[in-house]
């Protein structure tokens, strides 16, 4: 069936390990795509002024911004949909959650709707590796105090015990709120419903496509789910054997050598 949207993951999937990307190979997918009407959605747990500012030279009217682990989806600038936390939940997680054993000494970064909140006294290290993906980061003395929207939560971890602390995050939530690994030791804590892959589903039903005529991209835990559901789930060729077995498919070449790029160009526009 032919493909009429592509999804793929940013880090370690289309973005190189510095978080570049080839600009002169993406821009040539992006117009050929552009002039055959599919969309090229970008997925990403990072937040989306993150994205907007990444991609800003490059940004099209085919070209829709997944951010937050699909708690908003952007296209053209504007958000097409919101799954921002409830308020409650907030609340829920800052008074009650966070204090709970496992999670009482993590460092915790809440992603709202102006700007990104972490509690005064986080080692300068995890700050500074958080400004490289954060815009706006604000330190506040107390978490309970921020008024802002909510999109996300996220807990760092190493990355060796990160599958385990989701899992006992997912259990200890009980549906009410779910945790991604969104891998590199990163933990995204969102509403019940977000994910990658619901929000691929919204756009799918959007479109009025079917899963057939999806193609997607990804390497990580978080883009497993996606894989399985797209027509055509291409699992990069860094990608973990586990991974990789999820896949219809792995890609030539890895995130290094633009293996998303490529296959774009060998598959669908060849």
């Amino acid at each position: 069936m032919t493909i009429k949207l592509i999804a793929t993951d940013l880090n370690g999937t289309l973005l190189h390990d510095d978080q570049s990307y080839n600009r002169p190979l993406f821009r040539q997918v992006l117009r050929q795509l552009q002039a055959r009407q599919i969309p090229l959605v970008l997925a990403s747990g990072n937040e989306y002024g993150h994205l907007r500012d990444l991609f800003a030279a490059d940004l099209t009217d085919n070209m829709i911004l997944v951010a937050e682990n699909g708690a908003s989806i952007y296209q053209q600038d504007q958000l097409i949909f919101d799954g921002s936390l409830r308020d409650d939940d907030v609340t829920q997680f800052v008074t009650v959650d966070r204090q709970q054993d496992f999670l009482r000494q993590a460092y915790v970064i809440m992603t709202g709707a102006k700007a990104s909140y972490t509690e005064l006294g986080a080692p300068q290290p995890l700050l500074d590796a958080a400004n490289a993906y954060y815009d706006n980061l604000q330190q506040v003395a107390d978490l309970r105090t921020v008024t802002d929207k909510i999109k996300k939560i996220s807990i760092s971890t190493l990355p060796d015990q990160a599958a385990a602390l989701t899992d006992q995050l997912n259990t200890y939530f009980d549906g009410r709120l779910h945790a991604h690994d969104s891998g590199y030791g990163v933990i995204d804590v969102v509403a019940a419903s977000v994910g990658k892959l619901p929000a691929v589903k919204w756009l799918a039903q959007r479109f009025s496509l079917s899963a057939d005529e999806i193609m997607a991209f990804g390497d990580g835990d978080n883009d497993a789910a996606l894989l399985a559901y797209a027509g055509q789930g291409l699992a990069m060729r860094n990608a973990a054997p586990t991974i990789q077995a999820i896949a219809t498919g792995v890609t030539a070449y890895d995130n290094q050598q633009d293996g998303v790029l490529r296959a774009i160009n060998d598959q669908i526009l060849a």
